[in-house]
């Protein structure tokens, strides 16, 4: 899934304005946020997997991953 920040969707619509570019050239050439696939997930969980750890720290490093594969990376 392909996702898009809201300044890159501005940029895309102003420049869309400007140069009369279609949406279709415009998105093949802004850079998206890839997000990962259900098999991505589920392999990293896998690789990760403590089991010292209680059910909400475990959500909360899930959510950690997430947020980190969002921002574009493994930070």
């Amino acid at each position: 899934m392909k996702l898009y920040t809201e300044e890159q969707v501005r940029q895309m619509i102003d420049k869309s304005q400007a140069t009369g570019l279609n949406a279709d050239y415009l998105l093949l050439a802004t850079k998206p946020i890839e997000l990962p696939s259900d098999e991505e997930i589920e392999d990293a969980s896998l690789e990760e997997n403590n089991d010292d750890l209680s059910p909400a720290e475990e959500f909360q490093s899930g959510a950690k991953w997430m947020r980190n594969k969002i921002q574009g990376g493994n930070k």
